[in-house]
């Protein structure tokens, strides 16, 4: 069976399409939103944690560490869509922590497969010479990073390379994605990143 959401701007046009779709006797279940931020946003930012839980996979830390980072990712999204106006609703549904699960702990994933590489030791670049998929994480981040930057820092994309990336507001407060790009643009390995999440001071869970 498969689950699937529905995003129009508009609330009436998306419910216009149910009777159009069965709803017996069928695999396939549909859900309609009018949140196309919360969509958009959330269909983005999971693949760069996907990235990061491949991570987790390829240096053994195990499935309750994986679980852990994933939670936190999902609160770094749910963080960055809220302030673009999204609904929280979207984020916890299919198009928030649903997709995000299947596209982290899935085996047929790009974007975790790319992480589970990077986690064993591969170069960003071998890897994606020797795939024939596309891993939308790896340019994602870059995005989301520069993004970030600038909203926080007043940071011009041209100069993130030359930014601690541990070192900015923008970083403490989205660690996991700060922290794949870091990896990704070979600033720091895996290992390292993680010892960077885990030497972040204690605060409430929020």
């Amino acid at each position: 069976m498969t689950m699937t959401p529905r995003c129009n701007t508009r609330k009436a046009p998306g419910q216009a399409y149910m009777p159009l779709i069965p709803s017996k006797r069928t695999i396939l279940k549909v859900f309609t939103s009018s949140d196309t931020i919360g969509v958009e946003v959330a269909g983005a930012v999971k693949n760069v944690i996907a990235i990061a839980a491949g991570i987790c996979e390829g240096l053994g830390l195990g499935t309750n560490s994986m679980a852990a980072l994933v939670t936190r990712g999902c609160s770094e999204m749910r963080r960055l869509a809220l302030n673009m106006g999204a609904s929280p609703i979207t984020l916890s549904g299919l198009s928030g922590v649903g997709d995000t699960f299947l596209t982290c702990f899935g085996p047929l994933s790009r974007n975790r497969n790319v992480g589970v590489r990077l986690g064993k030791g591969e170069t960003l670049e071998s890897i994606l010479s020797s795939s024939r998929q596309v891993a939308e994480g790896v340019t994602t981040a870059e995005a989301l990073v520069g993004m970030l930057l600038n909203q926080y820092n007043g940071v011009s994309q041209e100069d993130n390379k030359e930014i601690n990336v541990y070192a900015t507001r923008a970083a403490a407060l989205y660690p996991i994605l700060f922290g794949v790009r870091a990896i990704l643009e070979g600033r720091i390995t895996p290992q390292e990143g993680v010892e960077a999440l885990l030497a972040m001071p204690p605060r409430e869970e929020n």
